[in-house]
């Protein structure tokens, strides 16, 4: 694979020495972003292939054979090869969940949690007001009410809601002419719930799974080496 995502910045060696410690023959390769590194760890490299980044937010990326760019959704897409990266990035996922448990807590409920039963429960998890995509308003509120009286059933309703989100936003990618979904890898810290992990899969109707490398360094680091044989 060609990764478009990088420069290699070059200057007088003895200015790079003095600048920077580094010897002028040192390549610098500089130019993505956490979401596209994770992409790039996941290996993922045919059509219809995503990784969705659960971290403090959720980040998608598809790889697709079209381009779609549509500012009213907050979904636009980058260079890979021949084909495209199409996606965006919610204000949804991790951040939401830190507010309301403790790590401990998100363990210890996770593991209480039917995966197989789907959640009443009908939510839109923001940390704040405002919402990227699949839908761009500034003005969204957060939804995380009604309570229900069980930490296990709220925190279903959440990881559930969360979920409707993320199968909303392929399903809007494929509405707009991208490649389908076929497989979900995850990456960042949600890939450690097991049960989140099977909840997504039975929302979303494809295999979901962990990535074999889930950290967005292992990414830049393949970037890097890319970038370095480029320059050779």
């Amino acid at each position: 694979m060609a990764f478009f995502w990088f420069c290699n910045y070059g200057c007088h060696g003895e200015i790079h020495l003095v600048v920077t410690g580094f010897p002028g023959d040192c390549v610098v390769c500089a130019g993505t972003t956490d979401s596209i590194a994770a992409f790039l760890a996941a290996r993922a490299t045919e059509p219809g292939k995503a990784v969705t980044s659960l971290g403090s937010t959720m980040a998608i990326k598809l790889l697709s054979n079209t381009r779609i760019e549509d500012a009213r959704f907050g979904v636009y897409s980058h260079r890979l090869d021949d084909k495209w990266l199409v996606g965006g990035a919610s204000n949804t996922g991790g951040a939401v969940l830190r507010q309301l448990f403790t790590d401990g807590q998100l363990e210890e409920l996770s593991e209480q949690i039917n995966p197989a039963e789907a959640s009443s429960l009908d939510y839109y998890p923001l940390k704040a007001v405002g919402e990227r995509f699949p839908v761009a308003d500034p003005g969204m509120a957060p939804r995380l009410h009604p309570r229900p009286e069980s930490d296990v059933e709220y925190l279903h309703g959440i990881l559930e809601s969360i979920a409707r989100i993320e199968a909303k936003a392929y399903n809007l990618l494929r509405d707009m002419g991208a490649s389908g979904v076929e497989q979900v890898f995850t990456a960042g810290g949600g890939a450690k719930n097991e049960k989140w992990m099977q909840i997504r899969e039975r929302v979303i109707g494809v295999p979901v799974s962990r990535a074999v490398q889930t950290e967005a360094a292992y990414g830049a680091a393949l970037l890097a080496l890319k970038g370095y044989q480029n320059a050779e």
